[in-house]
């Protein structure tokens, strides 16, 4: 059953992309409210994401290239220095189109780093308990962030009539 995670973990890198266009479409309709919602939505999940290969993946990795494990999670720490900033420039109104553009580069490199190295190795050598928590933990976090979106859509909208 391991033969679907590559694909899994791609198409994960694919959603987080239009979750975050689906954010810059809002700022650039000047929908500040919706923006911030849609920042906090692609922060959980991207933090879930790059949470569950630091838990599951690395761990494995180490044991057979430690140096690359090191490489991807000094990456996830600088992508977590660029959350923060971006998140600040958000909630400041300050965000500029150069660091979104910056962001999405470094996003993107790095997903074409996994994609060319740890996906595939993943794919061939983790475990398959291994691949069944790392899929878990991918689908906890999205269901999570979907029940987040809709409490939030849903306290948007106001009391219902009864």
């Amino acid at each position: 059953m391991k033969k679907g995670l590559y694909d899994a973990l791609r198409w994960d890198h694919q959603r987080l992309d239009e979750v975050f266009e689906g954010l810059l479409n809002r700022m650039h309709a000047g929908d500040a409210e919706a923006a911030r919602e849609m920042w906090g939505a692609f922060e959980r999940e991207l933090s879930a994401h790059m949470e569950a290969e630091e838990a599951v993946l690395l761990p494995v990795l180490d044991r057979f290239d430690p140096e690359e494990a090191g490489t991807v999670r000094a990456e996830h720490l600088g992508i977590r220095k660029l959350i923060a900033e971006m998140g600040v420039a958000i909630e400041l109104h300050t965000l500029r189109e150069e660091r979104v553009e910056a962001f999405v580069r470094a996003l993107r490199q790095h997903a074409a780093h996994e994609e060319e190295g740890l996906y595939p190795w993943a794919d061939r050598e983790l475990p398959e308990p291994a691949v069944a928590r790392l899929l878990d933990r991918l689908a906890a976090a999205r269901d999570a962030v979907k029940r987040a979106a809709h409490r939030s859509s849903t306290a948007a909208a106001g009391p219902r009539a009864p």
